[in-house]
């Protein structure tokens, strides 16, 4: 009995060390994210759902601009993407619309900037799943911390932390609801099965999770009311968003004198002519490929046969969940998301494959970290500057759609630094004053554009408020000064878990 009780409270004082390194990490990658805040959103998808946010807090309605929406029921127009992350978003749009009437700048601006903080947060609390994803594939402590680590600073996590896209809210859904799937208990598996069916209010691409959750669940021999849960969730996810789409446009799939969303259309309509493109050009093309924009999740294939040993459902089901995305958008004709940075559409599956690269042993830990430096220096120039910058200056000088995805020396990643040089310096010479008081949609020209000629960062703007950049700049460096010591504080404790703290725990 004395046995059994040390036992139980080593594994509770092991548990609560895992949560707060985990905790650290997250945290420490919000404050250094809140740092890096942008100064607008630039995307079509997001200024639309950004569009149903403001709509709601101003006028408790779905309905948006007619050029940010389509035709739908009572003459009213909305957005053609998903319910979630806008309705996640309306507190922060809130907030940001009385600073606007508080300060008397445009609300649509103060706005964009405050919810831009909700996919910050996301992504900070994405990169706390990591770490405890890998720790529960029996990950040490510090391949825990670098896959975490390695999943916010050296892959597309980045980039996308700092825009108004679906993915950082899928991606956190996913590795939530895979995390408390791999748990023993009930309540474990219907918190994941919830999170499965708003992965689909999220993006439609979420269908898949649970269905895959169910497969590993019978796998695992759990009983038969436990493992229909999360293929229950996904039902209930899927029946409200096809009754968001009935209440909008009379329908449950399409819309009213459109066609269907883009995601649903590869559901019901997959394009399977463009799967090997696709496939490929996910995985290797020098526009978009996951080696070139994520180099870390390479060593995945090594933690993959490091966790298949001990653990190989956890590993399979990691694995077909990367697969299910991939192959999904493989048959999608705009397998390449438009102009994205990097793989966006696989975004959702880099945790699995971060949790699974920090399963290694000693030796390539130290290649782990080569690469995650490597990652973050390909995608670092986004932190000062829009990644559109460089799509833009190719437009204009007539390089083409195929050229930027399959030309090693057009693509993205080679040009960027470039780009944002190009931005910063253009950014000297524009008044925000003036650029913030522009009406009208955004420009196809550099020359013209509100976004693309200033840094891409919050306190840039701050003069149009009367307020000094310097102000901003101190408060940014702070923030990120205050991220790296939660960082490095919360690694220096998981070295302190040595055998023998343990022991005088379980004594006490």
């Amino acid at each position: 009995m004395k046995y059994f009780l040390s036992k139980v409270k080593r594994t509770t004082f092991l548990q609560d060390q895992n949560l707060k390194i985990s905790l650290a990490l997250g945290i420490g990658v919000g404050f250094i994210y809140l740092a890096f805040l942008p100064p607008a959103i630039y995307s079509v998808d997001g200024n639309s759902m950004l569009a149903v946010a403001e709509s709601l807090v101003t006028k408790h309605s779905f309905s948006v601009p007619p050029s940010l929406g389509v035709p739908g029921r009572g003459g009213y127009y909305y957005s053609v993407w998903y319910p979630l992350l806008s309705v996640l978003s309306v507190p922060f749009v809130a907030v940001g619309l009385a600073i606007g009437h508080l300060f008397n700048l445009p609300s649509h601006y103060v706005a964009a900037i405050c919810a831009l903080v909700l996919p910050a947060l996301l992504t900070a609390a994405t990169t706390s799943l990591v770490a405890l994803l890998a720790l529960r594939l029996e990950s040490t402590k510090e391949g825990a911390c670098l896959a975490a680590l390695g999943y916010a600073l050296g892959t597309i996590a980045l980039v996308y932390a700092r825009t108004f896209f679906a993915e950082p809210l899928l991606a956190f859904l996913t590795v939530a609801s895979l995390y408390l799937a791999l748990g023993e208990t009930k309540q474990k598996i219907i918190s994941s099965s919830v999170l499965a069916g708003l992965a689909v209010l999220a993006k439609p691409t979420g269908i898949m999770l649970g269905p895959i959750l169910s497969g590993y669940l019978l796998a695992k021999r759990r009983p038969f009311q436990v493992v229909l849960l999360p293929l229950a969730g996904t039902g209930i996810g899927a029946i409200l968003y096809g009754g968001y789409n009935y209440a909008r446009f009379g329908n449950l799939l399409s819309l009213k004198g459109e066609s269907l969303p883009p995601e649903i259309t590869a559901l019901l309509i997959p394009k399977i002519s463009v799967l090997p493109e696709g496939f490929f050009g996910l995985l290797f093309s020098p526009g978009c490929g996951l080696i070139w924009y994520c180099p870390p999740v390479l060593l995945s294939i090594i933690g993959f046969r490091t966790v298949v040993r001990s653990n190989a459902f956890e590993a399979l089901t990691v694995v077909t969940l990367f697969f299910g995305y991939l192959v999904f958008h493989s048959v999608f004709i705009f397998w390449y998301g438009g102009e994205s940075w990097g793989p966006r559409f696989l975004l959702p599956a880099l945790p699995g494959l971060m949790a699974l690269a920090g399963v290694t042993t000693k030796v390539w830990k130290k290649w782990l970290l080569v690469l995650i430096i490597i990652g973050f220096i390909i995608n670092a120039p986004t932190l000062v500057s829009f990644y559109e910058r460089y799509y833009s200056e190719a437009s204009e000088q007539g390089i083409s759609e195929a050229a930027l995805l399959w030309s090693p020396t057009h693509a993205p990643f080679v040009h960027m630094w470039g780009a944002a040089y190009h931005e910063i310096s253009d950014a000297y010479k524009s008044n925000v004053k003036t650029l913030i008081k522009e009406v009208g949609n955004p420009s196809t020209r550099i020359a013209n554009s509100r976004t693309l000629r200033v840094v891409a960062l919050w306190w840039w703007m701050l003069p149009a408020a009367g307020i000094s950049r310097w102000v901003g700049a101190v408060l940014s460096f702070l923030l990120m000064g205050v991220g790296v010591w939660v960082i490095v504080g919360g690694r220096k404790n998981s070295y302190l878990t040595t055998k023998e703290n343990i022991d005088k725990t379980t004594v006490k």
